[in-house]
């Protein structure tokens, strides 16, 4: 026969129910906090000065538009249009590119985007990556990535390293603004800083 008294039975009711609303309230709590955290990080993405719609390249004939959005998402212009492949008569296309950033300074990101490169019927030939470092200018107008650090990856059909460039080009850009589109602009700056000689990429087989 059990020798707890009612108090006792009511007690320990008390302290699991004490318990479990204890551990409620942890994991509210805990559940409020990530959910801040995040929105703390959107709030950091959305007003991170390279936010919005860019026109840059790296040579006057090499110049469209980029966004980077407030939600770390990427998408650059692509123009679909036909390129001689390694045989002659033969062509290849370039899919759509997109990517992602993220803040790693007050005003510079980490870009990372690619696409897919086919044949005329369709099939995946390749695939490219970009890695690059652009930084804003002081008053939010302007960027840079001076190429130093940007790599660029190719792969196989199979995702297998094919080649890897570690510098290319610079990359400047201007923010297009209403009534702005920013061509004169860019192509200034475009003028005003010499080209670096890119090095040649590095063969991984």
């Amino acid at each position: 026969m059990s020798n707890r008294t009612t108090a006792d039975v009511v007690s320990r009711r008390t302290a699991l129910a004490g318990l479990g609303a204890g551990g409620l309230g942890l994991a509210l709590a805990q559940t409020n906090a990530e959910r801040a955290a995040a929105q703390d990080a959107a709030t950091d993405l959305a007003h991170h000065p390279l936010v919005g719609t860019w026109l840059s390249g790296t040579s006057p004939n090499d110049i469209g538009l980029n966004y980077w959005g407030p939600d770390g998402s990427m998408t650059l212009q692509t123009i679909i249009v036909p390129v001689p492949g390694e045989s002659e008569g033969s062509f290849t296309y370039n899919d759509q590119a997109m990517g992602v950033w993220e803040p790693i300074s007050e005003r510079g990101i980490h870009i990372t985007f690619t696409w897919a490169t086919r044949d005329a019927t369709g099939v995946p030939i390749s695939s490219t990556t970009v890695e690059g470092f652009p930084v804003a200018s002081e008053d939010g107008m302007s960027f840079l990535d001076d190429g130093t650090k940007v790599v660029v990856t190719l792969r196989d059909p199979t995702g297998t390293v094919t080649q890897v460039i570690n510098t290319v080009p610079r990359v400047i850009g201007v923010r297009v603004r209403p009534g702005k589109p920013g061509y004169e602009e860019v192509l200034a700056l475009l003028a005003a800083s010499p080209v670096a000689t890119p090095q040649a990429g590095t063969p991984t087989s």
